[in-house]
């Protein structure tokens, strides 16, 4: 991660380190890795700042009430779209609002891609369970 580039993007969007949760990951050679999370509230002042318009729709072969839910989440900003998938479960999921879930995950993801946080390496604190559960299965 080029942490200049953060850090100008974090300025750019008014970001403070409450917009952030920084977790430590131990890679295989014993180094510690800093990985941020983005809360809420920075996604929130992104897409408030960059007016970015957000599309969901149910893929409805991939819920099952109660149990999953997937959506198709369509961000577009400027000249640039992005589309992914917001999804929860269960089985990843502690809360029981499904579907809020699934759209909180599509949107981070998407907001964070277009305007490239992505790409520095900062993930939504919700795919903080998928650091997790990745880092323990080495």
């Amino acid at each position: 991660m080029n942490k200049e580039k953060l850090k100008g993007l974090s300025q750019f969007y008014t970001l403070t380190k409450d917009d952030f949760y920084v977790q430590e990951y131990r890679k295989k050679n014993g180094e510690i890795q800093k990985v941020p999370f983005m809360l809420k509230s920075g996604i929130d002042k992104i897409q408030a700042v960059e007016n970015i318009k957000i599309d969901f729709r149910p893929l409805e072969s991939l819920c099952k009430v109660g149990e999953y839910v997937t959506l198709k989440v369509e961000g577009k900003w400027k000249d640039k779209t992005y589309a992914t998938i917001g999804e929860a479960s269960t089985k990843n999921c502690k809360v029981s609002y499904l579907g809020c879930m699934a759209e909180k995950r599509g949107r981070a993801r998407v907001i964070l891609t277009l305007v490239g946080f992505a790409e520095k390496g900062v993930y939504s604190i919700d795919e903080k369970w998928d650091a997790d559960e990745l880092n323990h299965s080495k």
